[in-house]
Formats: C-alpha cells, structure tokens, sequence
C-alpha cells in the first residue's frame, strides 16, 4: 500500500456569489474612508455595505473600479493595470484569466463589490465552494488530514480528475514535486472542521474558482494518494 492513501468523498460542490468574512463592517468602513466618505463612524453597521455601495455611485463606472482595485490590491497594480482591469472586469470573469494567478482571490472579491455597487455594469461573480470529508487509509496519511495544507488539498482534487484537467496541464510537474508554491493561489481559502481525538477522518471545506474544478461535477467519491509539501523523501 502507498505510504499516503485516502479515501475522498465530496459532500457539496455548490456555486457561491462571495467568500464569508471578508467584506466585513470594518472593511466597509476602510474603503468608505479611503474614498473619503464624511462621518463613516457614524454609519450603523447594517447601513455600511448599502453605504459603501452608494459612495461608489459617486464615481464614473470605471473611476470606481479603480479605486476599489487600489484599495484591494494596492501597488501589486500599476496605475495602468488598474485602468485596464476597470474595462476588464466589466466584460470578462477576470478572477479566473488574469495572468498573474497570485491575484485571482482579490480579483474576485474587487468584483464583489464593483457588482453590489454596479449591477448593471458587472457581472455576478461566481466561484465554487466544495465540502468534502478525507479519511487518512494509513498511519501516516494521519497527519495531513488533521492538518491539511493547500499544496495537500489541490493534489487531493486534482486526484478526483482525470489528466485533461486544468491544474494537471498546468502544474503537472508541481504535483509531483515538493513543493507546489501555486496551490496557494489555487486553493483559495478552506476551513478544517476538525478530527475527533484518535479519528481518522476531517470534513473541509474549499472556496476556489470554477476552472480548477468544474470537472469534479457529477464525482462523489474517489482515492487519493496526495502529499504535503516536503514529504517526498
């Protein structure tokens, strides 16, 4: 038997329109005050994201874009990127084509509020959000589904899929390497819900974007033999 084994079923793979927890009141409150919005402290917390969608509306379309861009993303942007990507994301689902794949996530929560504030300018972002329940086969699969990373947690999807997928075509080399840098941009946020004292077994839930697991559609269950970054001996 492989030194890691487990066996994978997927409980939820649903489309999500955000990320929990990340447009929170505070933000609202930073990005009324970074458009130097008056008496932001004075806003209820109910009010902040109708708020800060209004403040928005004082700016042309792409003006807004721009600044949510820069607020989100700051100087990963230059000036020009950001002007480009305020036409871009009106057209085209850019949190899954920009090339710099490190900035995905923010793309996608830049479009969440550029949509909140502009429904008829900006598409309804969507992503994936999957739950899936690992079980660890052998003593030492033990650990990484107690502790799973993100470099663990794409070779586990990506061993739902066949060979034509996305991230195997991409990153086939980086799956069977040591380390796999990228699957922190891949593996947008997850959540551990836990292992019971002496259990074998944690359900995990996964926020990524719709390319890099569309073809786990219609799967419920599978093996895998994935590994964490560093454990190739």
């Amino acid at each position: 038997m492989a030194k890691y084994k487990y066996s994978v079923k997927l409980i939820e793979l649903k489309e999500v329109h955000e990320i929990p927890l990340v447009w929170t009141e505070e933000e609202f409150r930073r990005l009324l005050h970074f458009v130097e919005y008056e008496d932001v402290q004075g806003i209820p917390n109910e009010e902040l994201k109708d708020m800060a969608c209004l403040a928005l509306t004082d700016f042309e379309v792409e003006e807004a874009a721009v600044k949510v861009l820069e607020f989100r993303i700051g100087d990963r942007l230059n000036k020009g990127q950001r002007q480009n990507l305020a036409i871009e994301l009106q057209e085209e689902k850019i949190w899954e084509e920009y090339a710099d794949l490190s900035l995905h996530e923010e793309l996608f929560h830049v479009s969440c509020m550029l949509f909140w504030a502009f429904p008829k300018n900006f598409r309804e972002p969507d992503i994936a959000r999957l739950k899936l329940t690992l079980s660890s086969l052998t003593q030492e699969s033990r650990k990484n589904v107690a502790e799973p990373t993100a470099g663990f947690l794409t070779r586990v999807l990506n061993d739902g899929m066949d060979e034509h997928t996305l991230i195997n075509r991409l990153f086939d080399e980086s799956l069977l390497a040591n380390s796999f840098p990228e699957a922190e941009h891949i593996i947008w946020q997850f959540e551990a819900h836990g292992t019971k004292e002496n259990s074998n077994e944690n359900t995990i839930t996964i926020y990524t974007s719709w390319n890099w697991v569309e073809d786990l559609k219609g799967i419920s269950e599978w093996e895998s033999a994935a590994f964490a970054d560093g454990q190739l001996e």
